[in-house]
């Protein structure tokens, strides 16, 4: 193997280690499906969700990702809310892209299934099972990389030699399973402080599939666990306190980020597309990487996010300060649930 695949793995690996190899937004509880499927069968609307996240974008080789998922609730009985809610089904895709001139590119796209496990009357007990299934592939566009043998003394890099290794480099498409579960309680009406609580676990790579762009090397995906939950607090009819927190493990490499929102009920008199208008300021914190401010506006039917992460680690003397930043967008197609029948 000559120097310049030798020097292309090396960079390969870095990357990997860098990133634990997976993607991970900020507002990871504004993309739900990407998150766990399992938080499909929370969904009782119709609902369509995009993330963009750029990050490090002073850098020489920055990192840019986004998604976009729809949520499809499915109903046993439509006349029998919320009992009849019983399950769902969500499609996701995302793109990860990286490296000078976005060269290193990787695209997914899954559909999932989840299902409802009612523990108590009217859901408020409520245990969630998922499965999601689909495909990742992985391109590399070689005209923008530069080889060691391209090297000409008297010109320097020259594009017209055509390194003997460059066959060895191929995109792949390999098959993903996960499998998620998620847990939530509503506190009962005469519960005045706790409101709810939650919590999530997902098992992403199940089936540990080959991810290698080099021809005759093996490269196993680890299995990616995430641990995700937190409880929402009332302090008033109009304001709440919701922290949250999760935690990634995949080959070894641990990613923690915990922090809390502030929800306060805007007292506008609003109607139509901004009904029931809330707002949301939140403060995080990604353990020994950056620290992430966030603004967020809810709706019954409309939701938009922003965050800044702040790095704290070495790396913000090499970006001149310049973090990350997110945006996330969603719609829910809300209609009032239909009367009930009681009796």
């Amino acid at each position: 193997m000559r120097g310049g695949i030798k020097y292309f793995l090396v960079f390969m690996m870095m990357a990997g280690v860098t990133r634990a190899q997976d993607p991970v937004f900020s507002q990871f509880y504004n993309s739900e499906v990407y998150l766990n499927p399992a938080l499909i069968g929370q969904e009782k609307n119709l609902f369509l969700n995009f993330a963009h996240r750029s990050q490090w974008r002073s850098l020489e080789f920055p990192y840019t990702t986004n998604q976009i998922s729809l949520i499809i609730p499915y109903y046993k009985d439509k006349h029998a809310k919320p009992e009849g809610h019983i399950g769902g089904f969500g499609v996701s895709f995302y793109g990860d892209e990286a490296g000078q001139g976005n060269n290193l590119r990787t695209y997914g796209g899954n559909a999932s299934f989840a299902y409802n496990l009612n523990l108590s009357k009217k859901s408020t007990n409520m245990l969630t099972f998922s499965i999601q299934a689909g495909f990742i592939h992985k391109n590399i566009d070689v005209s923008k990389l530069q080889w060691g043998e391209q090297y000409n003394p008297f010109i320097g890099f020259d594009n017209t030699i055509i390194p003997a290794d460059l066959g060895q480099i191929q995109n792949t498409t390999f098959l993903d399973i996960t499998a998620g579960a998620f847990w939530r309680y509503y506190a009962s009406d005469d519960q005045k402080t706790i409101r709810s609580l939650y919590l999530g676990f997902v098992a992403a790579h199940m089936n540990n599939p080959d991810e290698s762009v080099i021809d005759g090397q093996v490269n196993r995906l680890p299995v990616l666990y995430k641990l995700h939950g937190g409880m929402i607090f009332a302090l008033s009819e109009k304001a709440s306190i919701s922290a949250n927190f999760i935690s990634l493990e995949q080959d070894l490499v641990n990613q923690t980020n915990f922090g809390a929102f502030l929800s306060y009920k805007l007292p506008f008199d609003t109607k139509g597309q901004l009904s029931n208008l809330l707002t949301r300021i939140g403060a995080w914190y990604r353990v020994q990487d950056s620290f992430i401010a966030s603004i967020e506006f809810v709706t019954n039917h409309l939701q938009f996010g922003f965050s800044y992460d702040w790095n704290v680690t070495s790396l913000r003397y090499n970006n001149r300060g310049t973090g990350s930043f997110e945006i996330s967008m969603g719609y829910r197609f809300y209609k009032p649930a239909p009367p009930k029948v009681r009796y």
